[in-house]
């Protein structure tokens, strides 16, 4: 995974423009530091400009569940597409190769969401370090069918 500290906002669009390119070219599989993360291609709607936008997430499959994680790489702040979400939480999703899907997003309570993120954080390490790298409470969603 990526460190987004590492990136401008510009450099940032840029890296996300390039992923979304190779998962709509190879059927939801990206390369580079995805290589081997489950990626989906989340649809929203801009909670302040209304205007469609589009975010590569990791997501995690636990028990029979689809989870997002609003991790912004550690930053101290949510990133964008967690306004998006909580404004309309109505979106569309692609995984693998399959068309955009209608799905509906929903944030956990704090008693569901910490075991879950404790769950991501052992599958993957770089969750783990975005937590401790900031002092907010990461925000996990389930992407639920719409």
């Amino acid at each position: 995974m990526t460190n987004a500290s590492d990136f401008s906002s510009a450099q940032e669009q840029d890296f996300n423009r390039r992923n979304i390119a190779e998962f709509q070219a190879n059927g939801g599989k990206v390369g580079g530091p995805f290589d081997g993360v489950d990626l989906l291609l989340l649809h929203t709607v801009g909670a302040k400009s209304g205007q469609p936008r589009l975010h590569p997430l990791a997501y995690f499959d636990i028990d029979g569940a689809r989870y997002i994680v609003g991790s912004a790489a550690g930053r101290d702040a949510d990133p964008a597409w967690v306004a998006n979400v909580r404004a309309n939480p109505e979106v569309r999703i692609e995984v693998g190769g399959a068309a955009p899907a209608a799905a509906r997003v929903r944030k956990l309570p704090d008693a569901e969401r910490n075991p879950v993120f404790a769950e991501i954080a052992r599958r993957s390490s770089a969750f783990a370090a975005y937590q401790d790298a900031t002092d907010r409470v990461i925000p996990v969603f389930e992407v639920l069918p719409a």
